[in-house]
């Protein structure tokens, strides 16, 4: 296997619908959360690797995101908020 495989091996999705990213080096604004309980911001480009500043935790960048299916009572609740949905299948 390789170290590509080794590492994202443990990036897999825990429901039937989740997206993918396939990283670019594109600009990418993320709150962080570490396991030792530090929390951070980071705001920059080529974030496919994190280390924390407290405990040196190093993490690679997961690829999987998870999808949060919204029903009609949800969008009703979000009290108007509007959703810019992007379309996605393979017939478009």
């Amino acid at each position: 296997m390789s170290d590509y495989e080794t590492i994202y091996s443990n990036d897999n999705p825990e429901s039937p619908a989740y997206a993918w990213i396939q990283w670019k080096g594109t600009d990418i604004c993320m709150d962080i959360h570490c396991i030792c309980g530090t929390h951070g911001h980071f705001d920059g480009d080529f974030a496919y690797s994190l280390k924390c500043i407290d405990c040196g935790r190093e993490y690679a960048t997961g690829q999987n995101i998870k999808l949060i299916p919204l029903d009609s009572v949800e969008l009703k609740s979000a009290n108007g908020i509007h959703f810019d949905y992007k379309l996605f299948g393979e017939d478009l």
